[in-house]
């Protein structure tokens, strides 16, 4: 009877062991998305303020144009306080607008620093593009975790919340500036 005890005993204890031990690699698993979100977050955050510089530094070559009240404010969202989340919408909204203009103006839009800086801006928006997926992978993959067995018992003790994605569409702009 002892024996049977013992077993039992022996059996329950290596289960918990084992359970600790993947409840302890989700959590090591949860740390290093969490890190790899903070880098991408900071890698957006240095590119959203390079975009919004870039941005800054081609509207004075736009207000050659007779519609100066079309270009973006992008004055305004330097004084509001805004996450990276609403940085980022802001920015795209104002990028597309900014975009639409040159796209509508190209004919009285040539100059070879202008082009420099869209050539700038396009590679800004192609890293940001980079960053912005590595981000939603990192999220996306989390916000699996914390629906799934085992690991959404980690959820419960450490209160991880799903985390918003970005949204992006593919564009090909500034294409026909950027071939003079």
């Amino acid at each position: 009877m002892y024996i049977l005890y013992i077993i039992i005993g022996v059996s329950l204890f290596l289960f918990l062991f084992i359970f600790a031990i993947i409840l302890i690699s989700y959590k090591n698993k949860y740390s290093f998305l969490y890190i790899k979100l903070k880098e991408a977050d900071n890698n957006m955050d240095i590119l959203l303020q390079k975009k919004e510089e870039l941005m800054l530094k081609i509207i004075p070559f736009l207000e050659e144009i007779d519609h100066k009240e079309d270009l973006p404010d992008l004055i305004k969202i330097k004084s509001k306080k805004l996450d990276h989340y609403e940085l980022y919408k802001e920015l795209e909204k104002n990028y597309n607008e900014l975009v639409d203009i040159m796209e509508t103006y190209e004919s009285k839009l040539n100059n070879k620093e202008l082009s420099h800086f869209i050539d700038k801006l396009n590679d800004n928006e192609n890293d940001l593009r980079a960053a912005l997926k590595y981000y939603n992978d990192s999220a996306t993959e989390i916000n699996h975790l914390i629906h799934h067995f085992p690991s959404n018992l980690l959820k419960l003790v450490n209160h991880y919340e799903d985390i918003e994605l970005y949204t992006f569409k593919k564009q090909d702009r500034f294409e026909l500036l950027t071939e003079q």
